[in-house]
């Protein structure tokens, strides 16, 4: 899980220097409230660790889809 983490901050940093600041959380925060989540609410039992990881998780799905939604060209009408 560490491995999926430092892997995916990286993918992060890389959107960010971009500029692409919407992809960088699409990326991050599923991935931070995931480890939040099982590390801290699951294995500590601690619920509200778990549904702190569960909000960063559905706050990083919606960036993604910001991320989706701007980069997507135009339909034609």
């Amino acid at each position: 899980m560490s491995l999926i983490l430092l892997l995916g901050a990286a993918s992060a940093i890389n959107q960010a220097r971009k500029g692409q600041w919407y992809t960088a959380g699409g990326i991050f925060l599923p991935i931070l409230g995931v480890d939040v989540m099982l590390f801290g609410g699951v294995e500590r039992h601690s619920s509200l660790l778990f549904w702190l990881g569960v909000a960063l998780a559905a706050v990083g799905f919606g960036a993604e889809l910001i991320a989706y939604r701007r980069t997507r060209p135009s339909m034609p009408q």
